[in-house]
């Protein structure tokens, strides 16, 4: 029986941009926004909204932005009950992953992870792995901002709106925006107003979530302050009762626990301060199962240990805003940290595999300045310019032994200071009244110095059998430092965008661009191919992308039709946690890399044919695949990149994607009215893991995941006033559990020297359902 549970949260039904106060994308300065952002005064209850965004650091609509940008509303995520950012974007075309709660692995990792956008993959360009040994995330991919922060805290509640923008942000947002940006909005504080949200969700897998926040002006129209504070709780989806642990949770399971306030002085209308801190407590249990392939092929679910993970970050930062004249100031410093233990316990009972892990980081901080100036809105010349300066210092400790002898695995003791600085520039100017050019330029430089002493055991070719508790003893310990000038790298970076747009009518635009992004290198110890522990590098990443899109509207604002073109150059798909050992039980790692390329597009379509009713499409495909992967050397390897990745295709990139949804409107007696929501996401046949070689062919079944229909339906009913709102949601309709990772081990070789497989897989959320009550005083 389901726990009965009473939720709080601040959603703001009536508008799908509520909050008004700062915005840190903004180039007006907060005092002088007064009007929610998608109001307009020419719309009827017929036509599509016209929807603001700041993405690209000033205020435009959806469909003036010249780039391929997606928007989701706070209010809505709520009411469908996705809180995972990996749920949150489940719907974007050519968008997949982010970070889940928790994360998951070969038997459900219970870490956690410094950077939110560590799972994130957009476009077909999925983020690097660290090698073997390390337990934060190297530079991803894509970059995740929260209320204008780099990996900032609170993502999850309180949303006013998230932006989602596809392609190489380099210019803009510099590092780690290689492939995109994904902007979470929270809401502000407003001034001179006291107001207020509650709420409550009960679900499935004994869900609890409760969500609220309180708006109070404290000095008149100069001072107000937003507090706003979040519990998450559910038990694991796929669990047994083997520990349950101190919190009478199961494996799987997860709580989340946060607060933020912000507090925004105004004192006049051209200066505004925003002061805030933030943070988040996370239990997380690993799931302590393990899906293995058996002979007749079908999976066995097994049962392990269950390892608990606690992760704590903190977050203070500000924003000021100063009206110049003919420019606007914006500066935010930030200082966020994060900490964790965990216990991780990995599985393959087919190869007698089992890694057991104590992972501990002790000191994770990073702080972060951004300062940009921007013209005022108006005139034929738009610009922007701007510096950033990043730094991070980190301690980490990881040690590995077997689950079975206790022997030694490895032991990794780091500690690596990244320090950045930017500086970048954009104009937008206009050649007519109906066609603009806009070209920005962008230099980063990033120094990293690593110390760290990594310890590996030579006797796991030769000790005991797998699975026996003899294996790897007697241990044969070897150590290796890195420290000083050997530690230290630098990587300079030049990135750009040239974009030129025109209008075909007030309603019809058109563009074309080619921009840059990039990810800068970095350094580790690791496990090599003989067993004892060797240094890795990562090289800089850069992407170039060339896009072509198109903006319209179209029966008077009821229909709305939004796509566009790319094609990617990519530098080298880079890669650090592919085993490369020969050796059954031994996991050796190196940075193995290829050039790539993708190509594709992404189709947004929104249609009211009347005042109740809307139908959206949202489809993508993508095509991203490796190019000269026979002359792409492996490190300490006499093999080329082919061989551990027999696919042209890049793992886990879904070619197709396409999701149908249905909203109607129902007016009751009374005045309130009762919302019905439906939609169905298609996910054509991907494949999750690479492959060597010379593995037999039950490993291309094993790593394939077919065709999927997924499914959800959401009813809300809110009040007259849109001040009391029930919303009931069902996720995944027809629990349709698909493979979403699998992991395929070499586990011997046969008379022929083919290589046999022991497999493992990870499978989607199943149904889910649940009640949220919310109402706003």
């Amino acid at each position: 029986m389901n726990r009965k549970v009473l939720l709080l949260m601040a959603a703001s039904q009536a508008a799908l941009f509520g909050g008004t106060g700062v915005a840190s994308a903004q180039t007006t300065p907060v005092a002088a926004q007064t009007t929610p952002a998608n109001a307009t005064d020419t719309q009827s209850s017929s036509e599509l909204p016209d929807i603001v965004v700041t993405a690209q650091r000033q205020s435009e609509t959806l469909q003036r932005a010249a780039a391929s940008v997606s928007v989701r509303s706070g209010s809505d995520l709520l009411a469908a009950g996705k809180f995972a950012l990996s749920a949150i974007l489940e719907d974007v075309p050519g968008v997949s992953g982010g970070a889940a709660a928790p994360p998951t692995g070969m038997a459900g990792s219970s870490s956690g992870n410094d950077s939110p956008a560590a799972g994130l993959t957009i476009r077909g360009i999925p983020s690097n792995s660290g090698v073997g040994g390390s337990a934060t995330s190297i530079a991803t991919s894509a970059a995740i901002y929260v209320d204008g922060i780099y990996n900032g805290v609170g993502s999850s509640y309180d949303i006013d709106r998230v932006e989602i923008l596809r392609g190489p942000q380099g210019t803009l947002y510099g590092r780690s925006a290689t492939t995109g940006v994904v902007v979470i909005k929270t809401r502000d504080p407003a001034l001179g107003i006291v107001e207020g949200n509650i709420a409550a969700e009960a679900g499935n897998y004994d869900l609890e979530h409760y969500y609220g926040a309180v708006n109070v002006p404290l000095v008149s129209d100069v001072i107000a302050l937003r507090v706003s504070g979040n519990y998450y709780s559910r038990d694991g989806y796929d669990t047994h009762d083997v520990d349950k642990g101190e919190l009478g949770y199961r494996g799987g399971a997860m709580r989340s626990t946060d607060f933020r306030a912000k507090m925004l002085i105004a004192p006049t209308s051209t200066f505004s301060v925003l002061l805030g801190v933030a943070g988040q407590n996370n239990k997380i249990y690993s799931s302590g199962n393990s899906m293995n392939l058996q002979a007749d092929g079908t999976y066995d679910k097994l049962y392990g240990d269950v390892g608990p993970g606690t992760n704590k970050f903190r977050q203070y930062w500000a924003e000021l805003n100063l009206d110049l004249g003919g420019a606007n100031l914006v500066y935010i410093p930030a200082f966020r940290t994060w900490t964790s233990s965990a216990l991780n316990y990995g599985r393959v009972p087919a190869i007698g595999l089992a890694v057991d892990q104590d992972i501990s980081t002790p000191k994770d901080e990073f702080m972060t300045h951004e300062l940009r100036l921007a013209s005022q809105q108006g005139g034929k010349l738009k610009w922007q310019i701007g510096a950033l300066y990043y730094q991070n210092d980190l301690r980490s400790i990881v040690k590995a032994t077997d689950g079975y002898s206790g022997a030694l695995l490895y032991n990794s003791d780091v500690a690596k200071k990244t320090t950045a600085a930017g500086v970048f520039g954009e104009a937008t100017y206009a050649l007519a009244d109906t066609t603009r050019l806009n070209a920005g330029l962008r230099y980063d430089y990033t120094k990293v110095a690593v110390d760290q002493t990594y310890t590996a055991n030579l006797n796991l070719c030769c000790g005991g059998p797998l699975g026996s508790t003899t294996y790897g003893y007697p241990e044969i310990l070897q150590t290796q430092t890195l420290s000083g000038q050997e530690g230290k790298r630098t990587y300079r970076n030049v990135t750009y965008k040239v974009r030129l747009e025109h209008d075909l009518s007030p309603r019809n635009l058109l563009y074309a661009l080619t921009s840059s992004g990039f990810s800068p290198g970095d350094l580790s110890v690791t496990t090599g191919r003989t067993g004892a522990p060797t240094a890795v590098e990562f090289k800089t990443e850069t992407l170039t992308s060339y896009e072509v899109g198109s903006k319209n509207r179209f029966f008077g604002n009821r229909l709305q039709v939004n796509g566009s073109a790319f094609y990617y150059v990519y530098g080298g798909y880079q890669v650090g946690n592919i085993n490369i050992s020969d050796i059954i039980g031994l996991t050796a790692f190196t940075a193995i890399s290829a050039p790539a390329r993708a190509y594709g597009g992404e189709l947004e379509i929104s249609f009211q044919p009347t005042p109740r009713d809307r139908i959206g499409i949202n489809s993508s495909y993508t095509k991203a695949y490796f190019v000269d992967r026979r002359e792409q050397a492996v490190p300490g390897s006499t093999r080329t990149f082919d061989y551990y990745f027999s696919r042209k295709d890049i793992p886990n990139v879904i070619p197709f994607r396409t999701q149908v949804n249905y909203d109607h409107d129902i007016d009751l007696s009374d005045g309130s009215s009762i919302t019905l929501h439906g939609d169905v996401r298609f996910l054509s046949t991907f494949y999750s893991a690479p492959l060597r070689q010379n593995l037999v062919d039950g490993a291309l079944d094993a790593a394939r995941t077919g065709s999927q229909f997924v499914e959800d339906v959401t009813a809300t009913w809110r009040s007259r006033d849109n001040r009391l709102s029930l919303s009931a949601y069902v996720r995944n309709v027809s629990n349709n559990r698909y493979n979403i990772n699998a992991g395929v081990n070499l586990a011997g070789v046969n008379a022929t020297g083919q290589g046999l497989i022991a497999a493992t897989r990870e499978l989607s959320d199943p149904r889910t359902y649940g009640l949220v009550l919310s109402t706003k005083f």
